[in-house]
């Protein structure tokens, strides 16, 4: 009887066996997997990394959102102060004249009436009649001696009529070596380009070229606001107060010089420079 019941259970013993083997084959074949230990720290390094990057971000972020919240903040300022400044030339409680320290003018014959009427000293306005921009380096040695932190380059009359240049393009790339080649000679100092000044008639009957005088002024301009120049744009004044030019058609009236000096004062006033300068201040500023 119990031998009968032996041979009966064998074949389940034997299929439990087998059960058994299998199950460690299979389990012994598969890749091991990593310890619990390993697995956390490697969790908890990626998580790190994350909050290490986002908290980066969010710095960078915040310092960007600051750093133009403090650049408003001057241009507002600097608005504000502009304003007051117009205010008082406009009423007369400040002489224009005044504002001018530390500087040279360049130009042609309408900016020797700057000197010429008695508004400016003669030694600091190196400007003859017929002058370009070309005639800048002959006056290097001069501007150097005086050391000036503002030049202002008053050309374009004759720059037009001349012939030197067969384009404004032409004409605006020469500048702008110009007025590399002052800051170069002059670390420092602020260079403001005027806008040409128009000629009316008859001036037209001798020069044809002096029709394009906005369209150069514009050219000027646009290549100043490109490269951080400070301009003058003399352009509303000429209209409001064209009654002002001489009967040549080209040369101004003593009545005219402060509107322009008061344009090229303003102009160096929003230099990009000077407002770039500030800007790195501010954020130098332990408080």
């Amino acid at each position: 009887m119990k031998q009968r019941q032996s041979r009966g259970l064998m074949p389940w013993i034997l299929t439990l066996l087998c059960a058994v083997l299998l199950t460690v084959w299979v389990l012994g074949s598969m890749p091991a997997a990593p310890k619990e230990g390993a697995a956390v720290a490697a969790g908890t390094a990626y998580l790190d990394s994350a909050a290490a990057k986002d908290a980066s971000a969010i710095a960078e972020t915040l310092r960007e959102r600051e750093k133009q919240r403090r650049a408003e903040l001057l241009a507002q300022q600097k608005q504000e102060e502009r304003d007051a400044l117009v205010a008082k030339i406009t009423s007369g409680e400040l002489d224009i004249w005044s504002m001018f320290d530390s500087y040279v003018i360049l130009g042609d014959s309408r900016a020797v009436g700057f000197y010429y009427f008695d508004f400016l000293e003669k030694s600091r306005v190196l400007a003859d009649g017929g002058n370009t921009i070309r005639d800048v380096a002959a006056h290097m040695d001069d501007i150097r001696a005086l050391q000036p932190d503002y030049v202002y380059l008053c050309y374009g009359l004759n720059d037009i009529s001349i012939g030197y240049w067969d384009t404004k393009e032409e004409y605006v790339a020469e500048l702008l070596q110009v007025v590399a080649d002052l800051k170069e000679a002059l670390p420092g100092v602020t260079v403001v380009v005027s806008s040409i000044l128009p000629a009316q008639d008859p001036a037209f009957e001798k020069s044809s070229k002096w029709r394009n005088i906005p369209e150069w002024s514009e050219a000027v301009g646009a290549a100043c606001a490109e490269n951080g120049i400070p301009f003058a744009d003399n352009t509303e004044i000429c209209q409001t107060y064209a009654d002002l030019w001489q009967p040549d058609g080209i040369h101004v009236r003593p009545e005219f010089y402060p509107y322009w000096a008061a344009n090229l004062i303003l102009a160096g006033l929003d230099s990009p420079a000077e407002a770039e300068d500030a800007t790195n201040e501010t954020e130098n500023d332990p408080a």
